[in-house]
């Protein structure tokens, strides 16, 4: 069984909450380049891509463990470590709700209300593990839609659309700026909600194949990188965390012909080939400094053969990686069938 590890955002004094709050505020930047810069701080990703997770893993052993980054590198390239992107999930009456992104062959089938399901980004591990149809998915009695209807869980799962997350673009000022029209910009955030009966979490897949020494190193990159947060600036009051954990992830499925990823895949020459549906995005760039631009398969690709997919080199000094080795999971033969 594939192991989860929930990152958990910062918690705020009890004694100030009210009933409902916004727990923690992120920002995941989108890649832009530096010619349309002037808005890279009001586009955002809804969630942690694995490029950029694993960018913040290798900074936080690099701080840790110097002498091993290099070896923890390596293991990622060999597919001795692979991990998904990070996304939400629901602690809720003591159990773990585990949401995942919609596999791509499911916007290709003849459904009542297209346009409905396309809106569905993200399906709960139930939904996926059981393979249950975009007509289910709509009927009040068995599923529930969240997130104005762009997230749906089984109904037993989750009972009530309660809100996951929320994004807010408020206005900044950019300090020791002298010129007042250089100084006023917008800044996008997500920010996560909690209750007193259910907390949200991201959490991340991870296939770990490393030697013992390199785990006990894992575990204190994990650490450091909470010390350090994830997702714009702690001094902000961006991308804080109180902790980590481990949890077995609950997807009773044997392997199947039809896979769908959950990490962000650069695939090697030739890979794609075959039934394969996908969707691309451009991943690279920075805000200050031009760097090259790859194209990525989004989470949710769906494979009829073994994808590995590459680590690639955006500079060599200093160096910069960007992940894409590809992580996925078997597919239900509902979410494939009349596609093939």
């Amino acid at each position: 069984m594939m192991q989860a590890c929930l990152l958990r955002p910062y918690k705020q004094d009890e004694h100030f909450e009210p009933f409902q709050i916004k727990a923690a505020r992120f920002h995941f930047g989108k890649s832009l380049s530096a010619k349309i810069s002037s808005n890279a701080l009001q586009s955002i990703s809804h969630f942690l891509h694995a490029d950029t997770l694993f960018s913040a893993l290798v900074n936080a052993w690099a701080l840790k463990n110097p002498e091993t980054v290099e070896n923890f590198i390596t293991a990622c390239k060999n597919g001795d470590f692979k991990i998904s992107s990070a996304f939400y999930c629901v602690e809720h009456k003591e159990k773990t709700i585990f949401f995942l992104p919609k596999p791509v062959s499911l916007n290709f089938m003849s459904v009542e209300d297209h346009k409905k399901m396309k809106r569905i980004t993200m399906v709960s591990s139930g939904i996926w593990e059981r393979g249950i149809l975009p007509d289910v998915w709509f009927d009040a009695k068995k599923c529930t839609l969240l997130q104005k209807g762009t997230i749906v869980a089984l109904k037993e799962e989750i009972e009530d659309d309660i809100p996951l997350y929320d994004v807010v673009t408020a206005p900044k000022v950019k300090v020791r700026k002298t010129k007042t029209d250089d100084s006023f910009y917008y800044q996008t955030d997500l920010y996560l909600f909690r209750d007193k009966n259910y907390k949200v979490c991201w959490y991340f897949l991870m296939d770990n194949k490393l030697n013992s020494d390199l785990k006990e190193q894992l575990t204190e990159a994990l650490q450091t990188l909470v010390h350090l947060g994830i997702g714009g600036e702690r001094s902000s009051g961006c991308g804080s965390l109180q902790g980590f954990d481990f949890k077995e992830f609950p997807l009773n499925m044997s392997r199947n012909q039809f896979e769908a990823s959950v990490s962000t895949v650069i695939p090697n020459v030739d890979e794609i080939n075959g039934n394969c549906f996908y969707q691309t995005m451009k991943r690279g760039g920075r805000f200050l400094e031009n760097l090259p631009i790859v194209q990525v398969l989004q989470e949710g690709a769906v494979f009829d053969k073994e994808i590995k997919g590459q680590i690639v080199s955006l500079k060599d000094e200093p160096p910069i990686l960007r992940y894409g080795i590809n992580l996925s999971l078997p597919l239900h033969n509902n979410f494939v069938n009349g596609l093939i």
